[in-house]
């Protein structure tokens, strides 16, 4: 894998993360997994992973629409943002296997903990459930997460009139939520 990317333009278009796209991508065993996109745009994405990737070749599928995908780059990522965002959903997802009990109350943390960020709503949800954790208790379960699990960060270009049809039913779903966004922020708010 190279820092060159041989097609600049990619890196110079607009890229969205207001939402996650979920795909599946084939493991090297020929089992499907899951991979959020993240900063995407019509000719690619980028994700985070567990585990360094042996191949460049990505087969990727949402649905039933299949196209092949190229990790063009690929980092070791150390932001201890997203690794807290790791540890946070763990905890979330010990509390709802604690209370399956309550299959109303456990439906609604499984839902949460699959929402990408929204970390300090998470901590207060967490915390109104008895389960708070200290600054330095997190920042504890953080450095043990970076040594124990390094995440890394891929970059991947699509050339697929498939993934071109994925971003643009993303944009169309979603410019509800890029209008509300425009609009609270000509009112000034963060």
């Amino acid at each position: 894998m190279t820092d060159v990317d041989p097609n600049p333009m990619a890196r110079n278009d607009d890229r969205h993360s207001h939402i996650g796209i979920r795909l599946q991508y084939r493991t090297p065993d020929e089992k499907w997994e899951y991979l959020e996109a993240l900063e995407w745009n019509a000719v690619g994405f980028n994700f985070y992973h567990a585990d360094a990737l042996p191949s460049p070749e990505l087969q990727l599928r949402r649905g039933l629409t299949r196209f092949t995908g190229t990790i063009t780059w690929q980092s070791l990522n150390t932001s201890d943002d997203v690794v807290l965002a790791t540890v946070v959903n763990r905890l979330l997802y010990a509390k709802a296997k604690g209370i399956a009990d309550n299959p109303q109350l456990h439906l609604r943390l499984i839902k949460l903990l699959r929402v990408p960020g929204m970390v300090p709503e998470k901590l207060k949800v967490l915390a109104s459930l008895g389960a708070s954790q200290s600054d330095a208790k997190m920042a504890e379960l953080v450095a043990q997460r970076k040594q124990e699990h390094p995440t890394y960060h891929y970059g991947v270009r699509v050339q697929s009139t498939a993934w071109v049809g994925i971003v643009e039913s993303a944009l169309s779903v979603s410019s509800v939520l890029v209008s509300l966004d425009r609009w609270s922020g000509a009112l000034g708010k963060p």
